[in-house]
Order: C-alpha cells, then sequence, then structure tokens
C-alpha cells in the first residue's frame, strides 16, 4: 500500500477488564510502532532512478527553473555516480550562471570518467576562451576527447580553431577553423561565430 491505514474499534462497547486489555494494547503498540517504521521506510525511498532525476532537471533547465534543475541533477549523480550525463549537464547550468569555478568542478569529474565525452571537454574549452585562461589545457582536453573520432563536429573544430588562436598559433587555428567552416550545415549561429574567428585572422570566407 502507499501508505499504512491505521484500523480503530469504533461505536462498540468492550467489556474487558484492565488486566485483559494491557496485553493487547501492548501487542498494538508494537505492531503499530513497526508499521509505523515500515511507513517511514518506503516514503524514504526514492520512486525516481538517477535517470528519470537528470530528466526531470532537462525539463526544469528548459523552463528557466535552474535551481530546480541543479537539485535534480544533484539527485540524479548521487543516486548512480557512474552517470557522465548529470554531471555535464550540472556544469552547464553552472556555466550559464556565469558560476564557473562550479561548472569547471563538474565539466572535470565527468572527464575523469571518461575523457572522450566530448561535450564537456568542449564546454570546458569553451569555459576557459571566456574566462580568458587556461587555453592550454582547454586543448589538450579537446585533444583527448576527439583524438579517436573519424569526424570531429564543426562545433568542435571551432572550439580547437579558437584556443590556437588564443594561444599564437595561427596556423593551425586557420587549419582548424577553415574544416569547421566547410563542415558545418544549417547552423546559421555557428556559421557567424566560425566567420568572425576566420575574419580575426584576416580570411573572409563563407561557411557552409
Amino acid at each position: 500500500m502507499e501508505k499504512n491505514e491505521q484500523t480503530y474499534v469504533s461505536n462498540q462497547k468492550v467489556n474487558h477488564s484492565l488486566k485483559i486489555l494491557q496485553p493487547i494494547l501492548f501487542i498494538f503498540c508494537i505492531l503499530l510502532a513497526g508499521c509505523a517504521s515500515l511507513h517511514g521506510s518506503i516514503f524514504m525511498e526514492d520512486p525516481l532512478s538517477a535517470e528519470e532525476h537528470n530528466n526531470l532537471g532537462v525539463i526544469y533547465e528548459k523552463e528557466g527553473k535552474n535551481d530546480l534543475a541543479i537539485r535534480e541533477y544533484k539527485r540524479a549523480i548521487n543516486s548512480d555516480d557512474e552517470l557522465i550525463t548529470p554531471l555535464v549537464n550540472l556544469g552547464n547550468v553552472y556555466f550559464g550562471e556565469g558560476e564557473y569555478t562550479q561548472a569547471e568542478k563538474y565539466y572535470k569529474r565527468a572527464l575523469k570518467k571518461d575523457e572522450t565525452t566530448l561535450e564537456a571537454a568542449n564546454n570546458l574549452a569553451s569555459l576557459y576562451i571566456e574566462a580568458g585562461s587556461n587555453y592550454k589545457e582547454g586543448l589538450q582536453y579537446m585533444i583527448l576527447a576527439t583524438n579517436n573520432l573519424e569526424r570531429i563536429p564543426p562545433y568542435a573544430l571551432d572550439t580547437m580553431g579558437v584556443l590556437h588562436l588564443k594561444l599564437g598559433h595561427k596556423l593551425q587555428a586557420e587549419k582548424f577553423l577553415i574544416e569547421a567552416c566547410n563542415g558545418v550545415k544549417g547552423n546559421d549561429v555557428l556559421k557567424k561565430e566560425i566567420r568572425s574567428h576566420l575574419w580575426e585572422l584576416g580570411i573572409n570566407r563563407k561557411c557552409g
């Protein structure tokens, strides 16, 4: 049952002596205590799986309810420490709120579990670009995440190009940015970003 239902005797005269009634009441109290304990254990058990907490967090995040999203992502992490997705999602929320230290912490936790988690590596590198620091570290994470990919997505190529640009590696930056420019399809926002990065190299090029 969802909850323990207690049974009472009502509107009845019970003609037992106190001597007989006392042991009955004692047994009843023991049973009642046991039921209360069972009731507590049932309702303390989390009805949602780690995946469900994560998915609920996504819904809250899309609705702009970041506090609730953070709560659900943390519940997902506490429920299943092997899951990577809620770590990345939590990092994304903190990144969006400008909480770079917290965002970095969760991205790195995700990458510690799997260094090929591209979204974590890309967003961590993007965080470093926004913060204006740790470009070399960001590039190292990106190289590890993309090392075994047959095809690197344009957004990741763009990130790597910008990192090289920030490090003063103009030839490498041009290589990655042109490849990103040639590969991007249908994403006008990304096309604009890539073109702006190429423009920093003095290259005026239409993407896609």
